[in-house]
């Protein structure tokens, strides 16, 4: 039933093409026999014409009908129906007798019944055809109505499921688009929770870190306060330290063995201060128990003080006792001299007169005085070579150099490295030698040259390139080769040229505080070059030759064993010291960010160290006129009232020893500079310091 209703439109359509087919075919045939025009305007009616065929008995007109009827048939077909009548005119025509006259006739008449007749069937047929044809174009029509009908139904449906689908798709995106509000509202809400939480939390953030700033800040006020009471205690217990060892030069030898005690306390205490500043240092923080304990120091210090005083008390009453008994029995005695004169004056007039003159002269003599300061006791602090502190920084950095320096021997002993070597010291030298003033430009130039070398990069050297990397010990080499050249900058160019001091400084700051191992081997030649630089006077020791001990001190020696003169080897140490205290005072300009690798406390430890050691002639006096002239300025702006008490107790104590044993050129130039410091009340700015804007 189903399979009946469904029909295929191309199934219908294909008959067509067969009746156009056999329409043409039709057309082709009666086309010779039709010679008037069937169509326009011009065209021939042919229902009017009744003419018969010659030798048939067939009008045109039916002809004509016979032709229009096959014409009308669209469905015919020329291969299953074959136009009878065609076949009948042509064989009428091909059997019409010529010979008879009387033919004529008789054909006449046989064919006119038999043309009716074939006429009657052939209508008859064109009627049963045309009822097929109409039944199948019924059949066809209501195939193609039903067809029409499944399709509009189809369309219908198609309709519909697209409306369907539309409305469907619109509720859809409806509801996508209400899910996305939503979800963005969703998301709005938790965005603006989040941000309330970030702001919440950020606040409590600031609040923490507020928190902590003001704890930092209460924790370095507490420390600077701490700070202050550990300077305040090494203040005092230096000041009770000079006032032991004051009390001690002016009593005088002949009491020494009276303060033996205090002497071992006094030596106690020094050495357990020391021992609690180096801890300080090392832990780079002060607590409060360390200030109890400096308190303390202080406090048994001040005791042991007391105590000398009473001592020195008791020693002047008794002094002064003596005195008094002294000038008692030299009255008495004289009274009884001049009783004596009395009784011989009348007996011996000339021996009476010699008497009072011969005691006159014994009353009235001066006690001679000391020339020199008497021997002095090795266990006094004055007289130490070195303090505590400084002889283990001494010995740190020597260890440090003596372990590179048997390391690298194996480069410098190696000779197929002489070329490396060479261009090595190439590298270092010429912009070392190179280092000046003259601009801003050039002073970075010649520090990224040798911070290339010591980072590791090549460096061009001529035709060459070398680097580091050339050899496993070769950053060792070129480090202790650079700081062995800066060392040496200081005798060769700054001892004759003071302003060369801080170019070369302000390099040797930069690389520094990028290659610290460079600081320290710079140190160590530096020490070796000039002891008193740690300060520490070195000793001779025992089997060491004078000329051993001397190059120790930092003399030259030239072939033959003759020493350089001393004013040479003073103008050395000058350099020396001026270069070492430009670097104190130099104030980081390669990178700023960094401290300084060696700061202006390295400086107020050398000046106190020498200041209370026992003075030596020429070299001491030249190296403190070097080093105030550097940095007194410096030292004079952040220790204050401290660095006042140090010039007068230079200008007191240390220039009354130091006048003892050095009435020479170097004595009369630090006398100088104190007299006009005093004078003028300040430190004159360093010759050759550089300018802030030039870096």
């Amino acid at each position: 039933m189903d399979s009946k209703k469904e029909f295929n439109v191309e199934d219908l359509l294909t008959g067509f093409e067969t009746l156009k087919i056999s329409a043409l075919r039709n057309a082709a045939k009666l086309s010779p026999l039709i010679k008037e025009c069937t169509l326009g305007p011009g065209c021939v009616d042919l229902s009017q014409k009744t003419r018969t065929q010659p030798g048939t008995g067939v009008t045109a007109e039916t002809t004509a009908d016979a032709e229009r009827a096959k014409e009308n048939d669209l469905n015919g077909s020329n291969e299953g129906t074959p136009p009878r009548s065609g076949r009948s005119v042509k064989t009428v025509e091909k059997k019409t007798p010529t010979t008879s006259p009387f033919a004529g006739c008789i054909q006449s008449e046989s064919t006119s019944c038999a043309a009716v007749t074939s006429k009657l069937h052939q209508e008859e047929l064109e009627r049963q055809r045309q009822a097929s044809v109409q039944k199948v174009l019924a059949e066809r029509q209501s195939k193609i109505q039903l067809a029409d009908k499944q399709r509009e139904a189809q369309l219908r449906q198609s309709l519909q499921e697209a409306k369907l689908a539309v409305a469907r798709k619109m509720q859809e995106s409806e509801q996508r688009i209400l899910n996305a509000v939503r979800e963005q509202e969703q998301m709005a809400q938790e965005a603006g929770t989040r941000r309330l939480a970030e702001i919440e939390q950020e606040n409590r953030r600031q609040s923490d870190i507020q928190a902590q700033l003001k704890r930092r800040q209460e924790e370095l006020k507490r420390k600077a306060q701490l700070i202050d009471a550990i300077r305040q205690h090494n203040a005092q217990f230096r000041t009770g330290t000079e006032t032991f060892t004051k009390a001690l030069t002016a009593i005088g030898v002949q009491h020494a063995s009276k303060f033996n005690n205090q002497k071992k306390s006094i030596r106690s205490l020094q050495k357990d201060f020391e021992q609690l500043l180096q801890t300080i240092n090392a832990n780079h923080e002060v607590t409060q128990p360390e200030i109890d304990q400096a308190a303390e120091y202080c406090k048994q210090l001040d005791q042991v003080n007391v105590e000398v005083s009473e001592i020195i008390l008791q020693i002047e009453a008794s002094q002064k006792q003596q005195q008094e008994q002294l000038q008692q029995q030299q009255l008495e005695q004289q009274q009884k001299q001049e009783q004596a004169a009395q009784e011989a004056a009348t007996q011996q007039p000339e021996t009476a007169a010699k008497a009072p003159d011969s005691a006159d002269g014994a009353v009235s003599a001066p006690v001679p005085l000391p020339s020199t300061l008497p021997a002095a006791d090795d266990s006094e602090p004055i007289f130490w070579p070195v303090s505590p502190e400084c002889l283990q920084f001494y010995n740190e950095i020597k260890s440090f150099y003596e372990q590179h320096q048997a390391a690298v021997k194996q480069l410098m002993d190696d000779p197929s490295m002489k070329t490396y070597r060479f261009n090595c010291q190439k590298a270092i030298n010429v912009p070392v030698n190179a280092i000046s003033a003259v601009s801003r430009e050039h002073l970075i130039d010649k520090y990224e040259r040798l911070a290339a070398l010591l980072s590791g990069q090549n460096v061009k050297v001529g035709d060459a390139t070398v680097s580091i990397n050339g050899h496993p010990l070769g950053r060792t080499y070129c480090t202790m080769l650079m700081a062995k050249k800066f060392v040496g900058q200081g005798d060769q160019s700054i001892s004759s040229n003071a302003s060369a001091a801080f170019p070369i400084a302000t390099v040797i700051v930069g690389l520094w505080q990028q290659f610290p191992d460079f600081g320290r081997f710079f140190l160590a030649y530096l020490h070796r070059e000039c002891p008193y630089l740690v300060p520490y006077y070195l000793p001779q020791h025992e089997g060491q030759s004078q000329e051993d001990y001397l190059k120790s001190l930092g003399y030259r020696f030239a072939e033959g064993g003759q020493m350089e003169k001393q004013d040479q080897y003073l103008k050395r140490m000058a350099g020396l010291a001026r270069l070492y205290a430009a670097v104190i005072v130099t104030i980081p300009r390669i990178d700023p960010s960094k401290p300084h690798p060696h700061g202006l406390e390295n400086g107020w430890r050398w000046l106190t160290n020498i200041l209370n050691r026992y003075p030596k002639a020429d070299i001491c006096a030249t190296l403190i006129v070097e080093f105030l002239q550097t940095t007194g300025a410096f030292l004079s702006m952040t220790y204050r009232s401290q660095f006042t008490k140090l010039i007068q107790l230079l200008q007191g104590d240390y220039l009354s020893a130091l006048s003892r044993i050095d009435q020479g050129g170097p004595k009369a130039r630090l006398e100088g500079l104190i007299a006009q410091v005093v004078r003028d009340g300040k430190f004159d700015t360093p010759e050759g310091m550089l300018s802030l804007q030039f870096m």
